[in-house]
Parts: C-alpha cells; structure tokens; sequence
C-alpha cells in the first residue's frame, strides 16, 4: 500500500447511503454488527430529497387494512420472477414500516390514496433523522469515495473494495459482508447512474435490461402541441398484439411529447419493456369513462336528435375539454366542414366518433429519459438470489437491497417501501446468519 492509500475494515460495507443502505445500516447496528457505509456524495440520501415532490412518500398505508397486508402490498411489485418480493415483505411491511420510522422519531401521517408522509411534510426531515440514528449509532459513513471496484475472495477477508476519494487518493476498504445499495439508473445527478450494476456484473451476476419506469410516453401524433395542456379522468390502456395488457384510472395529460398523468406513469412500466422488445406499442384512451360502448352511443344520438340543427362541433360542447372538439373533427375527416350539423352526419362519421370517445388509440414510441423517471425497472437478477434473505447465491456474504436489483413499485409510495424492506431484511437475515438462526 503507498502512502497515498487509506485502509479500513468492516464486519459489513455498504455502499450506497440511498434508502434502502439507510435502513440496512440502522438496522444492522442494531443487532450487533459492526458496519460502515461507502457514499460517493457528501450527504446521506440526496436521491430521498426528491421523492414525493420535496415531501418524500414514505409509504403507502393503503393496502395494510386487512388480514393479508403483504400479499396485498405484494401486488404493488413487478419482477421477471413474480413472487420474489412477497417474502421480503411478508417480514417487514408496511405496519412495522410506520413503527419503524416512529422509533427513529419520524411520525408518519397520511394524505391523499393513502399515501404516506413526514409530519413536517419535508424530504430533508427523512434524512435529518436517518442521519442522527447512525450518529446515535456510531455508524461510520464515508462521504465522497467513488468505488472503482470490488474484489471477492475465498479467504479473510472476502471483500476488497478499492475506491477513489475527493482528493484523487485512493481508499481501500474490506469487509467479511457486502450489502449493494447502489440503487438503479434513475436521477443520476443524485449519483444512481447504474454503476452498481457494474459492480454485481463483475461478481459474476446478471443483469436484467434496465428501462426507465413510472415515466412519461412519447407519442407519434402529429397534433401534439394542440393537446398539449389538455387534462380528463379517463382510461389508459395498453396494448400489444391487438391484446390490452395493462389498464389504469385517473387524470390523464397531454403533453408537447406525448402524455402524462398517474395513469401513464403506471403503465409506462409496460411500455417500456415491450418497446425494447421492439414491440409495436399502443395506448388506447377512454374520454368517457362513465358510459359503456352501447351508452355512448345512445347519448351521442339522442343528443344529434335533439340539438340536429346545431354543428357537429357544437354538440361537443359542455361533453368534453372545447379544446379537444377541432383535433376529434379533424379525426372523423369533418374539419372542411365546420358548418356541418348533427342531422346530415353519416353512420360512417358518427361510428369513428364513438371509437374516438371510448378507445382513441395513439402509437407509443418511447418513454422520457432515466432522468426523467421516478424508478428503474429490470435490474440485477433476483433468480440469483436467495428468496427471502436478499444474498446472492453466486458470491457468499453478498447481499442486495432496493432498486438495483430486479424489483419495481407502481407510484405512491411503493419503491420506498421496497427499499425500507429490502435494506430491513438483508440487515436481519445476515443477523441470523451470524448468530446461527
């Protein structure tokens, strides 16, 4: 080693003071294991402070009202192995999630879908308490080390891992235990640009193509910028191959570049794995939700009976956003026609307008950037890890937690919980490791 290295060793590194490497830390300290956590920024949880619009969801309370509140939460998660997440959640949930942060001195309380907050209603609340129990702790932190790399071993110890400090030097720290929180690809700025992916690669895991998740849609349509500021509750739906593979509920917003809105942030998860596929992506919209089919059209002719000597374009008036009435006539080919009334339309025209309301299909091209996105879908493998510890099974002593391994939430809360849990669990089941449970 030269004079420029530093040398540290650990029962337990963590790299990563994201959630998920918080709550690992916490937890771990907790039950008598001596750990340190390796930060490439200069403060605890930066990625936290922009979650939930400054306010940091915490979780979502929503699904733990009955007897099953795991199985229920579990249904929030998407993975290549669809079961993997029950396990982990089944030991840390939501309920022991509120406890939790309550013991810590973080009340929670509950504002809108049941989603989940600090009293004070501040992201930086979050990290100032997380902050003060590794402090209470004596919980090591070493802020501004870039890690280069991770080297495994057979033998004492197992884990090197060689880093770069903010002066250029490097550190060399080793551990018996290695916990990856390194999170996803999401907000890099915050330094989750997807270098812990790297790290597991080169212990010998795979990786799970990584897509931006709950993110916003890129259309082709070339009447964009006359939606764009458009908002309605309706239907989004998702298809491939003629078959509708996900569905959501809730304001929608068209945008310069497409859409937005809750309900496309849920679906975009599909999209986005199906495009990389190079599949052939729609989004079908319902601007009338209300109403089935067979209502709408009973509705549209009762009233072009009733109002026959109006325009067509009149009758869309006080149904549906005014600004969308000449984009809908331009789709039913009428807008040469602006004088046209509701008694000279054709069975023809008055069939597309009824498609229109009920299933306007857009082609799907993209979805925003990483940057852009509040979570990475894909990410490390999780059939390579152990069911209900989080330890690879490939590298003995490695562990993973939150967003970079193969594990996803739907928005409200959902991918916090999962890196509460995930940090929760592989902190305990290496606690029982130890002690031989």
């Amino acid at each position: 080693m030269n004079k420029n290295q530093t040398s540290k060793h650990h029962q337990l590194i963590i790299i990563g003071a994201g959630g998920s490497g918080l709550m690992a830390a916490v937890t771990a300290r907790d039950m008598g294991i001596d750990a340190a956590i390796i930060e490439r920024n200069d403060r605890v949880g930066k990625k936290v402070l922009t979650t939930g619009n400054g306010r940091c969801n915490i979780t979502n309370e929503s699904t733990a009202t009955g007897t099953d509140e795991a199985v229920a939460l579990s249904r929030k998660y998407h993975s290549n192995q669809a079961g993997f997440p029950l396990p982990v959640l089944q030991q840390f949930g939501v309920r022991k999630t509120i406890d939790h942060f309550l013991t810590l001195g973080l009340p929670l309380i509950s504002l809108e879908d049941g989603r989940m907050y600090p009293m004070s209603l501040q992201a930086a609340s979050v990290l100032d308490i997380f902050q003060l129990a590794l402090d209470d702790r004596n919980v090591p932190v070493y802020f501004k080390n870039i890690v280069l790399d991770v080297i495994y071993s057979p033998n004492h110890p197992r884990f090197t891992i060689i880093c770069q400090t903010e002066t250029e030097e490097q550190a060399v720290y080793t551990s018996e235990y290695l916990f990856l929180c390194t999170g996803g690809l999401t907000a890099p700025k915050t330094g989750t640009d997807g270098s812990g992916y790297e790290l597991a690669q080169r212990l010998g895991h795979t990786l799970v193509h990584p897509v931006p998740g709950i993110v916003q849609l890129k259309l082709d349509y070339p009447h964009l910028k006359e939606l764009s500021g458009i908002k309605f509750e309706g239907w989004g739906h998702i298809i491939v191959r003629d078959d509708v593979i996900r569905s959501e509920y809730g304001e929608i917003l068209f945008t310069d570049y497409g859409i937005s809105g809750p309900p496309i942030l849920q679906l975009s998860r599909k999209a986005a794995f199906q495009l990389a596929k190079e599949e052939s992506v729609i989004l079908s919209v319902d601007l009338m939700p209300g109403r089935t089919e067979e209502e709408v059209v009973d509705f549209l002719e009762t009233r072009w009976g009733v109002f026959g000597h109006r325009t067509v374009a009149d009758s869309f008036i006080g149904i549906i956003n005014r600004k969308l009435i000449p984009i809908l006539l331009k789709e039913a080919g009428i807008d040469q026609e602006p004088h046209l009334l509701c008694q000279d339309l054709s069975w023809k025209t008055k069939k597309k307008f009824y498609r229109l309301l009920k299933q306007w299909e857009f082609k799907v091209t993209d979805t925003n950037s990483f940057t852009n996105a509040q979570t990475t879908a894909g990410g490390i493998d999780t059939t390579e890890l152990k069911e209900g510890t989080l330890e690879s099974k490939l590298v003995p002593g490695l562990y993973l937690a939150g967003e970079v391994m193969d594990v996803d939430g739907d928005c409200g809360g959902y991918n916090l919980q999962w890196a509460w849990s995930s940090g929760y669990v592989a902190a305990k089941s290496l606690a029982n490791h130890l002690s031989g449970v």
